[in-house]
C-alpha cells in the first residue's frame, strides 16, 4: 500500500471520529468548549483529507469526488481506500 493511501486513510478517519463527535455534542449536551475546540480541528481534518486527495498521486478518480463532500468526506474515503487496498 502506497503512502499516500495510508495517509489518506488515517486522516479520514480522523475526520470521520471528529464529525461523530460534534454531531453526538450537538444531538446532547452542546458543550461550547467542545465545539469551540473540536470544530476547528474537524476543519482542518476536512482540509487535510481533501488536499491530500486532490494532490495524491495514482488515486481514483472517485476517491477524489468523495474527499470533497462534506460531512461525507470520512466515510467515502475510508470506502474507497478499503476498496483501493484489496484491490491491490
Amino acid at each position: 500500500m502506497s503512502a499516500v493511501l495510508r495517509t489518506l486513510g488515517v486522516l479520514s478517519l480522523l475526520e470521520l471520529v471528529s464529525v461523530l463527535a460534534l454531531l453526538a455534542n450537538l444531538a446532547t449536551v452542546h458543550d461550547e468548549t467542545v465545539s469551540r475546540f473540536l470544530g476547528p480541528a474537524h476543519g482542518a481534518l476536512y482540509l487535510a483529507v481533501a488536499t491530500t486527495a486532490l494532490l495524491g498521486r495514482g488515486l481514483a478518480r472517485r476517491m477524489r469526488i468523495g474527499a470533497l463532500i462534506p460531512v461525507l468526506s470520512g466515510p467515502l474515503t475510508v470506502l474507497s481506500v478499503r476498496r483501493e487496498r484489496r484491490s491491490a
